[in-house]
């Protein structure tokens, strides 16, 4: 049987009427006019009966309320991104920059190594950076674990030997389980990485102090998740798959 949304709206309505009028009187000790207690009572057992028979109209207000949530998000992301503007997102303090200065499209994204939609979106993310008229900034944001901080410092450090990062990058992502520093080391050794240059560097405050930028500027976008990317000024968030961060970068092409 379907029960329309209106009836759906007007329980779930009297439920939160009832309980925070009554919780208002327990905490503040004024008295909010309420029907009769005969009519206050019928109310009650009739939400109480309807609901018993009707258990997923909390379910619809919950998801209701997710979907306002996300879009109140979506929009603060949107005005952040809008006044800050997409030149921060290639700061070199933040950002490795691969790619063409003059690229039509620039896709960014946010990762963190610890974070599993991040590796489900490698593949579509080698497949763009093999590509030769698309600028990928690659920003770093560990949020998730403390290895997520070492792997981070360790590709940031990465960044002063030259063409290095990318491949390390693939590499860290392509990986499953933890990495403690030993194990990115020996990833770093095994795409040509000088590891004891590295080692040194990862010490330097610089390293640390650009982490703190970039995730600096992800906090200012309101980007609380991994992956996060922009796509030119479009944000999308969660993993993606080739086929779709394919066609985001194809529309930003014609736009």
């Amino acid at each position: 049987m379907n029960i329309p949304s209106s009836l759906k709206l007007a329980a779930g309505g009297a439920v939160l009427f009832a309980l925070g009028a009554g919780l208002t009187m327990l905490v503040t000790g004024r008295n909010i006019p309420l029907p009769a207690i005969s009519e206050k009572g019928r109310v009650e057992q009739i939400v109480h009966d309807y609901l018993l028979a009707h258990p997923e109209i909390l379910a619809d207000m919950s998801n209701r309320l997710e979907v306002q949530q996300q879009e109140a998000v979506s929009k603060a992301q949107d005005s952040a991104l809008k006044s800050i503007g997409t030149a921060a997102l290639l700061d070199p303090k933040v950002a490795y920059v691969a790619g063409p200065a003059n690229a039509k499209v620039t896709v960014a994204e946010f990762f963190d190594y610890r974070c599993p939609h991040c590796k489900a979106s490698l593949a579509a993310m080698q497949h763009l950076a093999a590509g030769k008229n698309i600028r990928i900034a690659f920003v770093e944001r560990p949020i998730l674990t403390p290895d997520s901080l070492v792997a981070a410092e360790a590709a940031v450090a990465a960044r002063r030997q030259g063409d290095k990062y990318v491949p390390f990058h693939f590499a860290l992502m392509a990986t499953a389980g933890e990495l403690p520093k030993d194990r990115i080391l020996d990833i770093a050794k095994s795409v040509g990485l000088d590891t004891a240059r590295l080692e040194k560097d990862m010490a330097d405050p610089a390293v640390l102090d650009s982490i703190k930028a970039s995730n600096g500027l992800a906090d200012r976008l309101h980007f609380d998740g991994t992956p996060t990317f922009v796509v030119n000024d479009k944000i999308i968030v969660g993993e993606l798959t080739d086929a779709q961060l394919q066609q985001l970068a194809d529309a930003a092409a014609k736009s």
